[in-house]
């Protein structure tokens, strides 16, 4: 029981001292202010940083992170077609170059 009587006592002290200057919230009013109105916003935004960063976090060490892959030279020969970078008989000779 002694635990917890000194440690309550000594927090309890400043009050105790002063009784008329420790009003309600130490005369912050009723705390509804601004900061009351963003507090769980605020919150919110935390809690989705830290669920954001477990989930990367994750992916990240399970390996399921995008692999960066060396671009297929036909997908981009196809690519430049569709784009009308390069005409059909252009085409058909670099694919033949290019399938050996």
């Amino acid at each position: 029981m002694k635990r917890f009587v000194l440690p309550l006592s000594v927090m309890a002290s400043p009050a105790l001292a002063d009784p008329e200057y420790y009003g309600h919230m130490m005369d912050w009013g009723y705390g509804y202010g601004i900061g009351m109105m963003f507090g769980p916003v605020l919150w919110l935004i935390a809690l989705g940083l830290v669920v954001g960063g477990v989930i990367w976090l994750v992916r990240r060490l399970d390996g399921h992170a995008p692999q960066h892959r060396a671009p297929d030279p036909l997908g981009e020969l196809d690519m430049r077609l569709a784009r009308g970078d390069i005409g059909s008989e252009e085409y058909a000779a670099v694919k033949s170059l290019l399938k050996g």
